[in-house]
């Protein structure tokens, strides 16, 4: 046994990858940007390796700034990270949920006039019925949309979002402490020309609109992973950085740099013999054209190995590559295992372990992208830290 024989099925978290890629994040940007923080992206259940090993490892490489999506995510966040770490929220909250935002001391994302002035009558209401004391203020970071299209003051029109974010500026109960912006295709045109390069140049437009008028927010941060790699200029005072920390690309190539975290492992329950002409699971999608040694493996959609992945290939213990035979159940799929050397209980891994291969392989079966398959994992699938030394 591994230490693990409790767990039919489980992730495995490399801490020690997660630690040396943080540092050579923080590396390469303070070369360029020795002051620039580095803000962990940590929502989505830290892109579903467990936001609480994530954090609590990046704590202790000295990250003090994270991002998450929502006011749930931020709550627990605060449990792991304690008082003095930044979190912002990148997102919409509820201005119901503003007294929480400020008992926890949570950033949160302002993104269009009319939504500031709702969170601000909200704390005037707070202050009046006495649930907030007089001196409270709401920590804010104002949104640019810049071509994304999705939140944001319409950064396509400088003057007139210089002219919009001066005036939420001096709304009372609020406290901007930044400004930022999110890149559309920084992984594609990587910031030279194209739509991330109109992005930056739109950012910068109002940043000087705002300081020419003396009232530019303090933190500007423009940069997602991608960003972080190719675009120096961008790094302003901030880079947001997501799936580079845990060692996966966001273009799908192959990063020598740096080590996947994430290792999606299971166990062999059955092996049985699938007699030429019979099928195998729902729908009798795949029918054997000869005798087939299959194994059933713990694993479905139910813990997000979808069904979508059907076709796709898993490493046995011994190195042999394995097809996922028919359709992809709940809980369950079958592999072809050929003639190699396993046995029930042997380890089977989905993905992971390698440079990144496997897991690109898999999105390339699905039709996805690298982290929406470790975001989709469940949490009925187990995060196990492992190589914790430090």
């Amino acid at each position: 046994m591994n230490g693990y024989g409790k767990y039919k099925t489980w992730a495995e978290i490399d801490v020690a990858a997660l630690r040396r890629n943080y540092r050579r994040i923080a590396s390469h940007v303070h070369k360029a940007s020795p002051d620039c923080r580095i803000i962990a992206a940590v929502k989505a259940n830290a892109y579903g390796h467990g936001a609480d090993i994530v954090a609590q490892t990046l704590v202790e490489e000295g990250c003090g700034f994270f991002a998450v999506s929502c006011l749930y995510e931020a709550v627990l966040l605060r449990e792991t990270v304690g008082r003095d770490a930044d979190i912002i929220i990148l997102g919409y909250s509820l201005p119901e949920d503003t007294e929480t935002l400020v008992r926890q001391g949570i950033i949160q994302t302002i993104f269009s006039p009319e939504y500031a002035s709702a969170m601000s009558r909200e704390m005037a209401r707070l202050k009046a019925s006495g649930i907030l004391p007089r001196t409270a203020v709401l920590r804010t970071h104002i949104k640019l949309d810049t071509g994304m299209n999705r939140i944001g003051f319409d950064g396509a029109d400088a003057a007139l979002a210089a002219e919009q974010i001066a005036a939420v500026l001096a709304l009372p109960h609020l406290k901007n402490e930044g400004m930022f912006t999110h890149f559309a295709t920084a992984d594609e045109d990587r910031g030279e020309g194209g739509l991330t390069a109109r992005q930056l140049a739109r950012f910068e437009a109002v940043e000087s609109l705002l300081k020419e008028k003396g009232i530019c927010p303090p933190m500007l941060h423009c940069c997602n992973s991608a960003a972080a790699l190719h675009l120096p200029r961008g790094y302003k005072d901030g880079v947001r950085t997501g799936i580079l920390l845990y060692g996966m690309s966001p273009d799908g190539t192959i990063l020598p740099d740096f080590t996947p975290v994430l290792s999606l492992k299971t166990r062999i329950a059955h092996i049985h013999t699938l007699r030429a002409g019979e099928s195998v699971s729902y729908g009798a999608a795949f029918t054997a054209e000869r005798d087939m040694r299959i194994a059933t493996i713990p694993v479905g959609y139910a813990d997000g190995f979808v069904r979508a992945f059907a076709g796709a290939s898993v490493k046995l213990a011994d190195g042999t590559a394995a097809p996922v035979v028919g359709r992809i159940c709940m809980d369950q799929c079958m592999i072809d295992i050929g003639d190699a050397d396993v046995r029930p209980g042997d380890v089977v891994t989905l993905f992971g372990g390698d440079d990144g291969s496997m897991i690109e392989a898999l999105a390339r079966i699905g039709s996805t992208i690298n982290y929406e398959i470790t975001c989709i994992l469940t949490p009925r699938v187990p995060r196990i830290p492992v190589n914790t030394q430090r």
